[in-house]
Formats: structure tokens, sequence, C-alpha cells
């Protein structure tokens, strides 16, 4: 069994959780699929379970499986990683969660903080707010088709679960008082759902739940992986040595099927900096498939210029509006349209973490190493292709990042590349 399993519901976000545990010196893996006996013997296994196009049913009996197969011993730290924007089936998966995980460690109960102040997100008053605006108000609660408010504890209803708060006031309370409200609603409640806006909140948070051990099932984002792995005392059992961040060999692709304003701009800033091959896919192509007119123009273009060592960029187009339903049919085509590329490209950099799984899935990656960030929530992973042609992977999750992080993915991989 690993000393820590990452449940994430996406690619992105299994990678950017299992970086928070490699700056403490620990090996950390993510699987796409099923873990081999070699992946669980990692000291943190990170799984995207892959459950977010999903239904809630089946999204919930897979999370209850995974819990299961891979955390059945008390010593292992349970971490559900949850969108810090609060996609996919928050209620049912975490409900699955406690009820599988309470099979081995009876009286276990959530500590929900998915706030990441450093990329934005607070939560206050159990409302989850974006760059101080509440979520629901933002453009990505409305191009994913969510509805109502994003006050977490109405999310929760409806899953069996008894939601507790611990409001922004208790959690900068003393340690001391901090710790009697977190025990006091530990005992009667599912689910304790705690405001941060601070670091220093989500550290309190961390090093106050700490305390009650195996029952604490960690629930949030990456911001709160960060502080958990000090609270938990979650150490190298060995000497502590730097990354060795990979070498590549070959054309850089970058594949961006999200559809979030931050991405577009730094694809925009990419497009316009970099001598860079750029192929912008309308929509209604990618919808039509290998069957449609145009399909086979854009994957020739594809293919020659990453047979000319290009490195190349593949969007999709802004236009027409896709439907939030359809969505996930355009990272099913990325996917496809890049499968031909398997074996060929020394680096990947996606952006949207089902349009990274998708890709690789098409290449037949199942596992991948993580070396450390190029910046805040853009970690840096290794796999194989066709056994043994190495790989460079840099995800990223849509909504992340500065201006120029996608210009300065390619200007590392180009200082990092053999010639």
């Amino acid at each position: 069994m690993p000393r820590v399993l990452i449940l994430a519901d996406d690619l992105s976000g299994a990678a950017d959780c299992g970086i928070a545990c490699v700056h403490a010196g620990l090996s950390a893996m993510v699987s796409l699929g099923t873990p081999r006996d070699a992946d669980a013997a990692a000291d943190v296994l990170s799984l995207d379970a892959h459950t977010r196009v999903l239904t809630a049913d089946a999204a919930a009996d897979r999370m209850r499986n995974l819990v299961l197969q891979y955390a059945g011993e008390r010593s292992t730290l349970l971490f559900k990683k949850i969108d810090s924007t609060l996609r996919g089936h928050l209620g049912p998966e975490l409900a699955a969660v406690l009820e599988a995980r309470r099979t081995v460690v009876p009286g276990a109960v959530a500590i929900m903080a998915p706030a990441f102040p450093s990329n934005g997100r607070t939560t206050v008053g159990g409302m989850h707010y974006v760059h101080g605006s509440p979520l629901h108000e933002s453009d990505l609660w409305k191009k994913e088709g969510m509805q109502g408010e994003a006050r977490i504890p109405e999310m929760l209803q409806g899953s069996g679960l008894e939601v507790g708060r611990l409001d922004l006031a208790t959690v900068r309370r003393s340690r001391e008082k901090l710790s009697v409200a977190t025990n006091e609603l530990a005992a009667s409640h599912d689910v304790l759902v705690c405001d941060a806006e601070t670091a220093a909140d989500l550290n309190a948070v961390a090093e106050t739940a700490a305390e009650l051990g195996a029952r604490a099932v960690w629930v949030g984002s990456a911001g709160l992986a960060q502080h958990l792995v000090k609270a938990a005392r979650l150490v190298a059992t060995g000497e502590v040595k730097p990354p060795v961040l990979p070498q590549t060999s070959g054309p850089v692709l970058f594949v961006i099927g999200s559809a979030s304003r931050t991405t577009k701009h730094q694809a925009a800033i990419l497009l316009s900096s970099a001598a860079i091959h750029g192929i912008v896919v309308p929509p209604e192509v990618l919808l039509a498939g290998p069957s449609g007119p145009d399909w086979n123009a854009f994957t020739k273009e594809l293919c020659d210029s990453v047979s000319h060592g290009e490195d190349v960029i593949l969007l999709c187009g802004s236009d027409p509006e896709v439907a939030a339903a359809d969505r996930p049919r355009l990272s099913d085509a990325l996917g496809e349209m890049t499968s031909t590329l398997r074996g060929r490209v020394g680096a990947i950099v996606a952006s949207g973490g089902e349009t990274a799984r998708k890709v690789l899935d098409g290449w037949g990656v199942q596992t991948m190493n993580l070396h450390g960030e190029l910046e805040k929530g853009v970690p840096i992973s290794t796999a194989t292709v066709n056994g043994s042609r190495p790989l460079t992977v840099i995800t990223k999750a849509g909504d992340f990042g500065q201006p120029y992080t996608l210009l300065h993915c390619r200007e590392w991989l180009k200082q990092t590349r053999i010639s």
C-alpha cells in the first residue's frame, strides 16, 4: 500500500497534488489506469480516477472501489483531490469515499478545504470565491453549465452527508480553541467545510486537523496538499535529493483543450512570441470527427509539421460556442487527432486535464513519474511511449498560470532538449 493515496477526478489535478509530496522528497507516481504493484510501491500514488466525465453514480462507484483497493490500511493517508472551482460530482464522490474509508477507519471524517489562495481561490462563509468574486458569477461556472451558488454546504446536500463548518473566525482562533472546535464538529458530522483566505489559514486547518490522525480524510485542491505534507509529517525515509528534471529529444506538442480565457491568452502570447507552428481546428471539425470533410487536412498538417521537426500548438477554435455537454467530445477528438503522433514527439504540454488524459491514452501511457514544477501548478513528469521512448509531460489546469506560462514551458523545454 502507498503511504499516501491521492484520488483525483482528472489528470491535471492528480499531477499538481502529487507534486506537493515530491517537494518533501517522496517518490510520486501518477496512474492513468489500474495501478500495477510497482506503481503502488511508490510513496505517493496519485490516481486519475477520470470520473468527471461519468455519471454521479458511476463516479461514486469508482471512487468507492479505489479506496477499498488502495487505502485498505489505517496508515495510508487518504487525500480526495477536488477541483478548485468545484467542478465534478462533489457530494456523491465524497460520500462514497467516506463510506469505503469507514470500513477501515470507523469514525472517519472529511476535512474539506478547497481554497488555493495563491491561485485566487478562497472560501469565506462556506462560499467559494475566485479572485474575490463568487465563483458562481464567473465565466467558468457559466460555461460549465453549473447551477445555483458556489456555497459548498448546499452543494453537498442530497448526498446524505452531515456538514459542519469551521468559519474564518474559528480558523483564526488560537490553536487550542481551533482544536476544540474541530474535535467537537468531527464527533457529530461527516464533513467539515473549512473557510480559508490565506496560506496561513490553510496551514492552521492542516496542522489542527492532523491531530485526528487516521480519522481525517483530506479533501481539497493542491493548496491544501502543500500544507498537509508538513502537518502530517510526510518526510522521506532516506536522503532527500534535489529532483532531476528530464531532458527532451524531438519536437514539442502543445495541446490546448481548455476553454478558459487564461489559457487562450497564454496560447496567443506563445504564438506571437515563438517560432512555433499553430494549428487552430474549428470546433465543428472536431465534433464531426474523422468522417468529417476537413479532418484529414488538419491531421495531415499536424503530422507534416512534426515530421519536419517543428514545435506545434494544436488548439480548438473559439467559434462557434460549444455547449458544456459537448465539450468532452472536443477532448476526445483532440486525443484521436494526435494519436498518430505516438512516439514521434519528445514532450507534450497539455492544458485541461481531460484533454491531457485523452492524448496520453491514445499514446498508451499508463503511468507518469513526477519530478517537479516549472511554475506553481505546472508539474513536470516523465513517461515512456512504445515501451522505451521517453516523453516529458507538462500539464496545467485550464485557469492556472501567468500570461507567459506556455511560453516559459517552451523556453525551458528548448534548454533541456538534446541536440
